[in-house]
């Protein structure tokens, strides 16, 4: 056996193996007085066919069993002997091989690269912010805005109002598939109009009516409308402008407050906020740790898990989108090797309980928490992902601890990067 590694491929093993003859010729002569015990042959009861039709039968493969397991075996043996750490399975070419021949062929194998993961000589800086009462209570103005509601107004339509309109639309006179709508209800400024039908509806009231010149754009999605011009000729039934609920007993029980507390629906609300700040300082925290752990770690990289992560990139829509593919799988490569080389080294395990714990995490954003986590369990890869994650926070963590951290207090809105009610963005 002999093993070498080309200089341009420095993660491949090339195995060469030589098997004597003697060594293949005694396993298919095994092979063949097994397949002769039970063999059924025409004019021959099971096991008492003659070696000789046993041979011209099975003969081929009696010798294509033999070498499977003989490379097997030897791959095996020169993985155990060499401590090599297989990125897959090897490609295998057999040079050599026949009844009387000694069995030739090369194993080729990448191997996980050796290497020592370094520790980033950074700083990393950690953002945590305080939850205020201003934030609680903008909080509960969107959930507010969430739960609007619309009351007839004696006005003209004005912008966030909902118009219940009737329209007919025509191109030249003659009126367009589908362009004859009753009752449609429309909140103004939502887009869901066109702009030039939006526009003509704004000043509008109950009992009005209105013909208005529309312009189709040329990329519209209905071919035959694309860069037409046309009519529309609007009626407003109704307007209605949005209410937003008060803040009272009624709103905490549509929140699930059972005895209606408006106070315990804030309380509830500072809480959720804390954790949610919690959890997207931890977020910020980890990715610039694992920005600086691509920048300081340049390991070989096997081409193998490049390939394979290069297939998974172009099934996701999302990461396709995102440009240079070949950048980021090689990034993930460089990521999931130096943080399973620190799993390695530092003996870092996933508990139970902690990849229950990050399964229940995810599914609080679910309506059926349990469900979700019957669910996720039942999938054996989910299970794997899970721990990885696990994992990859210990990885984290134990970094942290060797790199220096400072704190910045900001607010709850730079850290969501939410604008607080009433600021504008001068540019």
């Amino acid at each position: 056996m002999q093993i070498s590694t080309p200089e341009a491929a420095p993660l491949e093993r090339h195995i060469h193996v030589t098997i004597p003859a003697s060594e293949v010729e005694s396993g298919v002569s095994q092979r063949l007085r097994n397949k002769a015990r039970s063999a059924r042959l025409p004019g021959f009861r099971p096991g008492k066919a003659p070696m000789t039709l046993i041979e011209r039968h099975y003969g081929s493969d009696a010798l294509m069993e033999t070498f499977d397991h003989l490379i097997n075996e030897r791959y095996s043996q020169a993985v155990r002997d060499e401590s090599l750490r297989p990125v897959g399975r090897p490609e295998v070419q057999v040079e050599k091989g026949g009844r009387g021949e000694d069995l030739v062929f090369t194993a080729v194998v990448e191997v996980y690269p050796e290497f020592d993961p370094q520790v980033p000589d950074a700083t990393v800086i950690r953002k945590t912010a305080e939850v205020t009462d201003a934030d609680v209570d903008a909080t509960i103005d969107i959930m507010r805005q969430q739960r609007r509601f619309y009351v007839p107004a004696e006005r003209p339509a004005q912008n966030e109002d909902r118009v219940t309109v009737d329209f007919q639309g025509t191109i030249d006179g003659v009126p367009m598939a589908g362009g004859d709508v009753t009752d449609y209800a429309v909140v103004l400024g939502s887009g869901r109009l066109l702009p030039d039908i939006e526009q003509g509806l704004l000043g509008m009231s109950a009992g009005e009516d209105r013909t208005v010149a529309v312009q189709f754009p040329a990329e519209y999605h209905v071919a035959e409308l694309a860069g037409q011009a046309a009519q529309f000729h609007l009626q407003v039934r109704e307007v209605a402008a949005p209410q937003l609920p008060e803040v009272d007993a009624a709103f905490a029980l549509a929140l699930g407050i059972e005895d209606g507390d408006v106070a315990v629906l804030r309380q509830e609300v500072r809480e959720n906020l804390e954790r949610e700040a919690q959890r997207i300082s931890r977020g910020q925290v980890k990715a610039q740790m694992l920005d600086l752990v691509v920048a300081s770690n340049h390991p070989d990289l096997p081409r193998q898990m490049i390939g394979q992560e290069l297939e998974r990139l172009q099934k996701d829509a999302n990461a396709a989108a995102s440009g240079d593919l070949d950048a980021l799988a090689r990034r993930r490569v460089v990521l999931g090797l130096v943080l399973s080389e620190i799993v390695r080294r530092e003996k870092l395990r996933a508990s139970p309980a902690e990849v229950t714990q990050v399964i229940r995490d995810m599914s609080e954003q679910y309506e059926d928490p349990e469900q979700f986590i019957s669910w996720y369990r039942s999938n054996p890869q989910q299970m794997e992902q899970a721990e990885a994650l696990v994992l990859e926070d210990k990885v984290v963590a134990w970094l942290l601890e060797r790199v220096k951290v400072n704190d910045e207090a900001v607010s709850f809105n730079q850290l969501i990067g939410r604008a607080p009610t009433g600021e504008t963005n001068a540019e």
